[in-house]
Parts: structure tokens; C-alpha cells; sequence
């Protein structure tokens, strides 16, 4: 079960339909699994290098805040991905 800190589950429920469709886009777009994974860490880098210019923090604030987000959604189960998967 997705278990993400103390989110609502209206926030837990837009991160598992946005996680199911980026999901369901990585494996149409012809690139290996582990491909997909790699453009996902591109992303993120982007995003919070987007972040920082819209003042959340320094490029690497936002950069070490990206990493520790990937690295928390890892420890997810992906389980709740089925009721969007399905």
C-alpha cells in the first residue's frame, strides 16, 4: 500500500493515477525498463532545477530533495499502481 508520510489520500490517490500514467507511457515508448528508469532521474533533475528557478532553493537543494524523493518512492509498494493499471 502506498504509505507517503502523512499525505491525505485525495494527494495519495493524483501520485498513484500520475505514477500509473507515466508507467503506462514508459513502456509504450520502446525504451528498455531500466532506459525508462534513467529518463525518470533526468526528469526529476529537471524538475528541480525548474523548482529552483521558481525559488524553492539553491540547484542543489533541490537537486539533494529530488534524490531523496526518488529514493523514498522506491521503498514503496507498487501494489497500488493495480487500481489504475487494471
Amino acid at each position: 500500500m502506498l504509505t507517503l508520510d502523512n499525505m491525505d489520500r485525495a494527494r495519495v490517490d493524483r501520485l498513484g493515477a500520475l505514477t500509473a500514467h507515466v508507467v503506462e507511457h514508459a513502456l509504450a515508448s520502446g525504451l528498455a525498463w531500466d532506459e525508462a528508469i534513467l529518463a525518470f532521474g533526468i526528469a526529476a533533475r529537471a524538475m528541480a532545477m525548474k523548482a529552483s528557478d521558481q525559488g524553492a532553493g539553491t540547484p542543489e537543494q533541490c537537486a539533494a530533495q529530488a534524490e531523496r524523493r526518488l529514493k523514498s518512492g522506491m521503498t514503496q509498494s507498487a501494489d497500488v499502481l493495480r487500481a489504475w493499471l487494471d
